[in-house]
């Protein structure tokens, strides 16, 4: 009887518990105030002994749950972080032994110091975009001067007109200048040839690894005219009937094999 009623109270109030509760947000060391309130249930059906502290697992459960969810939202994004929130706590929550199911509702706020700390972690933020795209396009536009046959040389000399000109003999100087930028070159050539080579790795792998897996005739076929239509459109002629552009045998795959007389 003493069970009973002892069940029957905690069925009460677990009707109407809350805690508060400190959420770190995906901007690292800013958190979401949350008040939590919650409902448990133990579950008469479980084999596993009853917890000693029912009311501290629920709280423990809930707050592993919300603290997964509150590291996937910025600090900004309050609303889009309340509702993920709320639907992980409005489906059934279960400690791994099934013992006590959890249920609840999560209403949180960010302080305004929080909120201007944030604000302005986000300017910041998008000035080192700005500044970091900016410095790509400067680096980008300058290797397409130092790649230039014509202008790059002249852009480098100009560069380095101060040390030409100062004393000494200007021609070797000038020479030292021309000798540093063709050595400068030739390293980002190779590094281009690296490039596109690895690119053109890359396909061939893609290419050899369609063929891999095509076992009947018919995807044999539409592969190739597939392929063949790609290559025309690349202004490619094929050789042997089509498919030789990627066989090498100067053979048509997509044909019938020849009777023997």
């Amino acid at each position: 009887m003493s069970w009973i009623l002892g069940w029957l109270k905690e069925r009460r109030i677990s009707d109407r518990r809350s805690f508060p509760a400190t959420l770190e947000s995906k901007d690292h060391g800013l958190h979401y105030h949350a008040v939590v309130r919650y409902q448990w249930r133990l579950n008469p059906h479980s084999s596993a002994p009853r917890p000693l502290a029912p009311d501290a697992l629920a709280r423990h459960l809930i707050r592993e749950e919300l603290t997964g969810v509150a590291s996937k939202y910025r600090l900004l994004d309050r609303a889009a972080a309340t509702d993920a929130m709320n639907s992980t706590l409005s489906q059934e929550i279960w400690d791994h032994e099934r013992r006590l199911r959890v249920e609840g509702r999560v209403r949180i706020r960010v302080p305004k110091p929080t909120r201007e700390a944030a604000l302005r972690r986000a300017e910041e933020e998008e000035a080192l975009r700005s500044a970091h795209a900016r410095e790509t396009v400067e680096l980008e536009l300058l290797l397409d001067r130092l790649a230039d046959p014509v202008l790059g040389p002249v852009w480098w000399v100009s560069r380095y007109a101060d040390l030409q000109f100062a004393t000494g003999d200007p021609k070797q100087k000038v020479n030292s200048v021309l000798s540093a930028f063709k050595q400068l070159q030739e390293t980002l050539h190779a590094a281009r040839v690296d490039q596109t080579s690895d690119e053109k790795l890359l396909v061939r792998r893609k290419i050899e690894e369609v063929f891999s897996v095509i076992k009947d005739k018919e995807t044999l076929s539409l592969a190739l005219l597939v392929m063949n239509r790609t290559i025309e459109h690349l202004g490619i002629h094929a050789m042997g009937g089509g498919a030789a552009g990627f066989n090498g045998s100067g053979r048509n795959l997509t044909q019938e094999p020849r009777a023997e007389s």
